[in-house]
């Protein structure tokens, strides 16, 4: 064995060795209708709704033996609600994500029927088959939330959002990536800065408003929506396949009302193209 391979094998060893692991598992018995709450540091977190009287969770963290030293896991129920903790202390305080290079992962089960808030600062958020509200925020990753009955509140900073097959409104923002709001039973709000947006409508016209500084924006609604139409474009041209009343019709600007009027459709980009059309 050659000088070398001996020392990339004794520093393989050595890496491997330092790694370690910090983990919590808990179930509690609750009924259906409470809340949970999630606040991490630099972990992902999946939360999906079962057939179910329990909240079960697992943290796993893996760092180092230093960045994990003063790990704080935690969880804890209060009445009807569950409290989920994995806090990472670095040398200037609470706050690990920008101090250590833990990786973590947090995975929760509810009740079908049970809310959620969930921050993190750095991770990607899931979100599947719950009734009720949900706020998810995170500082450094994708969200994802699937068959929703509840209204959403959906932050990142940077990450795409995808929110699929939901009954409620929708209220999403991201400052790096694209927005996909698709199959959605309420109000519509989709915002970036650093990409595309695409909303779909089901059910009846509550308001809807999408905008961006970096792409596209794509809306498809069912061809008997009734709704005040307004769309801007810097950097593209404005498209539809469904007739619009038009109190100002540009290149660039198009205003006025699909099937006599109703609540507001609205679609500003300086970065691409705003395409109306229908389904049904």
């Amino acid at each position: 064995m050659s000088r070398y391979l001996a020392f990339v094998l004794v520093l393989f060893a050595a890496t491997s060795a330092s790694a370690s692991e910090k983990s919590l598992a808990r179930t509690f018995t609750v009924s259906p209708g409470g809340m949970l709450t999630i606040d991490a540091d630099s972990a992902s977190v999946k939360v999906s709704g079962s057939d179910t009287d329990k909240v079960t969770v697992h943290i796993e963290l893996r760092g180092s033996d230093e960045d994990l030293a003063d790990a704080k896991l935690d969880s804890v129920q209060d009445g009807n609600g569950v409290t989920v903790t994995a806090r990472l202390r670095s040398k200037s305080g609470w706050f690990g994500s920008h101090s250590s290079n833990t990786d973590g992962h947090i995975e929760v089960t509810v009740p079908k029927r049970y809310s959620a808030n969930v921050h993190t600062a750095g991770g990607s958020i899931e979100l599947r088959d719950t009734v009720g509200t949900a706020a998810l925020h995170t500082s450094g990753g994708e969200i994802d939330a699937r068959n929703i009955v509840g209204n959403l509140v959906l932050r990142t900073s940077g990450g795409e959002i995808l929110a699929q097959t939901i009954r409620g409104d929708v209220d999403a923002d991201t400052s790096g990536g694209g927005v996909k709001l698709l199959d959605i039973d309420g109000k519509i709000k989709g915002r970036t800065s650093g990409g595309s947006v695409k909303c779909s409508l089901v059910g009846i016209n509550r308001g809807i408003s999408a905008s961006t500084s970096g792409g596209s924006i794509e809306l498809i609604v069912p061809r008997n929506t009734t709704a005040s139409f307004h769309a801007t474009t810097s950097g593209g041209s404005i498209t539809t396949d469904l007739p619009i009343a038009a109190t100002v019709r540009k290149d660039d600007h198009l205003e006025g009302t699909i099937n006599g009027g109703g609540a507001p459709i609205e679609a500003s980009t300086s970065g691409g193209g705003v395409t109306l059309s229908a389904e049904g």
